[in-house]
């Protein structure tokens, strides 16, 4: 979608016709899906130039969504064991600061405070609720994979899995979120254990619709996404732009 969206910014006749189009295709992919993960260059070689160092941010955050449930889904027990490989996997991510989204609490308006937000979810709505819906039913996997029996996860990421399949099935009218899922919001007992990590994962939500707005938006010209994707994404990593307390819904609760 990206690498489309900038091929033809600004002379796109017929959003509802390419939405349908890439979403066939899509769907197609998801019903079989790669057993390895495929090399954006070879998909999007103009989306990766343009956005280096967000690709960068989003390949090492990712590692991150991916060893979280990896730990998750193969370790026997639910104890300090688990809870430890992954704090521990959570220092290493830490660690390599030149390409860490930050774990501190960002506002939605880091999503939609700026002068292009919201293009993307207007003129593709469907595509943006299918990103969201990727972004639910990951976060819930998380909560699934907490419960304390084999038995009770089977049951819980198979109806996940259903909850998603419906989610996707009729786009925009069968996913009805108002807004981007929160990681506390629906992984609640996954954000008590590990505090620190809803936050770094939605910041990086947070992004993907930001560069999506970018490449949308006719406010942004093609020869200025380079650089407005540079300063997006050191607004990812810089602690204090668009900080808030109010991240964590499970903590604030607590407090009241």
């Amino acid at each position: 979608m990206y690498e489309t969206l900038i091929l033809k910014k600004g002379n796109i006749e017929n959003p509802k016709e390419l939405e349908k189009e890439l979403l066939e295709k899509i769907f197609k992919i998801l019903a079989n899906p790669p057993f390895i993960k495929v090399d954006e260059a070879d998909i999007a070689p103009n989306y990766v130039y343009k956005f280096p160092l967000i690709i960068n941010l989003f390949d090492w955050s990712h590692m991150l969504h991916q060893f979280v449930l990896d730990v998750l889904a193969t370790s026997e027990d639910r104890g300090p064991k688990m809870i430890n490989r992954i704090n521990e996997i959570y220092g290493k991510y830490k660690s390599n600061k030149p390409v860490l989204i930050t774990d501190e609490c960002k506002s939605m308006l880091f999503m939609d405070g700026h002068y292009f937000s919201k293009s993307f979810r207007k003129k593709f709505p469907s595509f943006n609720l299918l990103i969201w819906s990727y972004h639910w039913f990951q976060i819930r996997l998380y909560e699934d994979l907490l419960l304390p029996t084999k038995m009770e996860r089977d049951v819980a990421v198979a109806n996940t899995i259903a909850q998603f399949k419906f989610l996707i099935s009729d786009l925009p009218d069968s996913a009805d979120f108002d807004m981007m899922p929160e990681t506390a919001v629906e992984a609640p007992t996954f954000a008590k254990l590990f505090p620190k990590i809803p936050a770094a994962f939605d910041n990086n939500h947070m992004l993907h619709d930001i560069v999506s707005d970018m490449i949308t938006s006719e406010k942004v010209q093609l020869e200025k996404l380079r650089g407005e994707a540079l300063r997006m994404g050191r607004m990812a990593q810089d602690p204090e732009a668009f900080k808030t307390t109010s991240c964590n819904q499970y903590d604030l609760q607590d407090k009241q």
